[in-house]
C-alpha cells in the first residue's frame, strides 16, 4: 500500500477528530508537561557534565569514553524504528512510560561503572530510551492536547524544556565540583526520570494499556493490517513523506550549527573572549524561548510553508553574515556572533513545532508510530553527523563552512515546494485547520 493509499484508509478511521477529540484532556496536557519540565531540569544537570564524569569521577580514558558515548548513540538511532513499531503495536502512552523507566535506571546506574564496556552498555540503553521516548510523544501529545493545539503544545513543550535544561545546567555547574558532586548530578537525573514515570503513570492512568490510553485501532492496527515488514515498507516507499524527512535534516544541520559549530568559530576562528561561546548559547536560549508563541502564531496567521520558507531564508541570510566573519575587527566579533544566535534561533522556532506537528498529521492512521520513528530517526541523524561535517568543513576555511550551510539552506525552499505539492492534503500549505485557531487571540500553552 501506497503512502498515499495509507493516509486515504486512515482519513476517516479512529485517528480522525471524534476519538482524538474523546482523549482530549487540558489537565492531562499540563500534567504531561509537568513531567517534562522535570526530566529537562535532570537532562540540564547532566548535559555539561556528561563526558566530564566518567573521566573525572569514574577515572577512564577520555578517549575511550568518546567512543563508547559514541556507540551508545549510534545504537538510539537503531532503536528509533523500533520504537515506532511498539508505538504502533500499544500506543504512545506505554511507550513514553517505559522510555523513562529505561532512562532513569540507566542514570542511577551510572555511578557503579568502572569499565568501558558498562559506559557503552548503559549509554546504548539511555540513548536508546532517548530515541524512542521522541518517537512516542508527538503522538501522545496529539492524544492529549487534540490535533487542533498540536502545534501550540508542541511549542510550549519547547519553551519548558529550554527553561529546564538552562535550570539544570545552572545547578549542574554549583554541585559538580567533586566526585560526589557529580555522583549526585547522575543520581539526580535518574530520580528526575522516575518522577517523571510517576505523572505519566498520573496522566495515562496506566495498568496495561489503561483507560488513559484507550487502544484504539490506529494505536494497535499497524502489525495486524499486513505485519511489521509489510508496513515498514509502506513507510519506505512514501516518496513525499521521505521528501519531508529530508527538510527535517537540512533544517536541524542549520540549527545544529548554532550550539556546535557557532561556538567554536567565535571563540577558535575569530579569537573571542572564551565566555562567548557559553553566551553565544546562552543568548540563543532566551531568544528561542521568547520566539516559539510568535513563531507558531506568524504560522497560523499565513500558512505552514510560508513559516517554514522564511525559517529557510532566515537560516541562509543568518550564516552569510558569518562568512567572512574573520574580515571584522575585534570589537565587532562579540555583537556578531550574539546577533547570528538570536536570528538563528528565530528561524528555529519557525519550523521546529510546525514541522513536527506537519509530520505527525502526514503519517496515516495505523502507522503513525513507524512514520515518526523514520522523522525522528533523520532529526537524530543529521544531529550525530553534525559534529564530523562541521569540523570538516571547518577544516577547509571558515567561508567554506558557512557558505555550505547558505546553500543547505537555500536548497530547502525548492525542497519545501516539491513537498508541499506532493503531500496529499493540506500539511504544509494552505494553513491547515488543524492549526487555524478559532480567533485572533494569543496562544494559550504548549517536544
Amino acid at each position: 500500500m501506497s503512502g498515499d493509499a495509507a493516509r486515504t484508509a486512515g482519513a476517516a478511521g479512529p485517528d480522525g477528530d471524534a476519538t482524538a477529540d474523546a482523549l482530549v484532556s487540558p489537565a492531562r496536557t499540563r500534567l504531561y508537561l509537568a513531567a517534562r519540565s522535570i526530566d529537562a531540569v535532570g537532562s540540564g544537570l547532566w548535559m555539561p557534565i556528561s563526558l566530564f564524569f566518567f573521566v573525572q569521577a569514574q577515572g577512564l580514558p577520555v578517549e575511550q569514553v568518546g567512543a563508547a558515548l559514541t556507540a551508545g548513540a549510534v545504537f538510539g538511532l537503531v532503536a528509533g524504528p523500533f520504537g515506532g513499531s511498539l508505538v504502533d503495536r500499544f500506543g504512545p502512552g506505554p511507550v513514553v512510560l517505559a522510555s523513562n523507566v529505561v532512562r532513569a535506571v540507566g542514570f542511577l546506574l551510572y555511578p557503579l561503572v568502572g569499565a568501558i564496556w558498562q559506559v557503552a552498555l548503559i549509554a546504548a540503553a539511555n540513548s536508546a530510551g532517548d530515541r524512542v521516548f521522541w518517537t512516542a510523544n508527538t503522538p501522545l501529545l496529539a492524544r492529549l492536547a487534540g490535533e487542533r493545539k498540536l502545534v501550540g503544545a508542541l511549542g510550549t513543550m519547547s519553551i519548558v524544556r529550554i527553561a529546564g535544561l538552562g535550570v539544570g545546567a545552572g545547578l549542574a555547574g554549583l554541585v559538580g565540583r567533586s566526585t560526589a558532586g557529580l555522583h549526585a548530578l547522575a543520581w539526580a537525573n535518574g530520580v528526575s526520570f522516575a518522577l517523571a514515570a510517576v505523572l505519566v503513570c498520573a496522566v495515562l492512568r496506566v495498568r496495561g494499556p489503561g483507560p488513559g490510553t484507550p487502544r484504539t485501532d490506529d494505536e494497535s492496527g499497524g502489525d495486524t493490517a499486513g505485519g511489521p515488514a509489510r508496513n515498514w515498507q509502506t513507510v519506505l516507499r512514501d516518496g513525499p513523506y521521505l521528501v519531508l524527512c529530508l527538510i527535517q535534516v537540512l533544517f536541524t544541520f542549520a540549527a545544529n550549527s548554532l550550539t556546535v559549530a557557532l561556538p567554536l568559530v567565535a571563540v577558535r576562528t575569530l579569537r573571542g573572549p572564551v565566555w562567548l561561546a557559553g553566551a553565544s548559547v546562552l543568548v540563543g536560549n532566551i531568544v528561542l524561548m521568547a520566539a516559539v508563541k510568535p513563531a507558531i502564531a506568524y504560522g497560523r496567521r499565513t500558512s505552514r510553508l510560508r513559516a517554514l520558507t522564511a525559517a529557510a531564508v532566515l537560516f541562509a541570510v543568518t550564516f552569510l553574515l558569518m562568512a567572512p566573519a574573520q574580515l571584522a575587527g575585534p570589537a565587532l566579533v562579540v555583537p556578531l556572533v550574539l546577533l547570528v544566535s538570536a536570528l538563528g534561533v528565530t528561524a528555529e522556532a519557525l519550523f521546529g513545532s510546525v514541522m513536527s506537528a506537519a509530520a505527525y498529521e502526514a503519517a496515516p492512521a495505523g502507522l503513525k508510530g513507524r512514520y515518526n520513528a523514520l522523522f525522528q530517526t533523520a532529526y537524530g541523524a543529521s544531529g550525530a553527523l553534525a559534529p564530523a561535517v562541521f569540523t570538516a568543513l571547518l577544516a577547509v576555511g571558515n567561508p567554506v563552512l558557512w557558505l555550505a550551510l547558505v546553500a543547505s539552506s537555500a536548497l530547502t525552499v525548492p525542497v519545501l515546494r516539491v513537498a508541499a505539492a506532493r503531500l496529499p492534503g493540506a500539511h504544509l500549505t494552505p494553513a491547515p485547520p488543524s492549526i487555524v485557531p478559532p480567533a485572533p487571540a494569543p496562544l494559550p500553552e504548549s517536544t
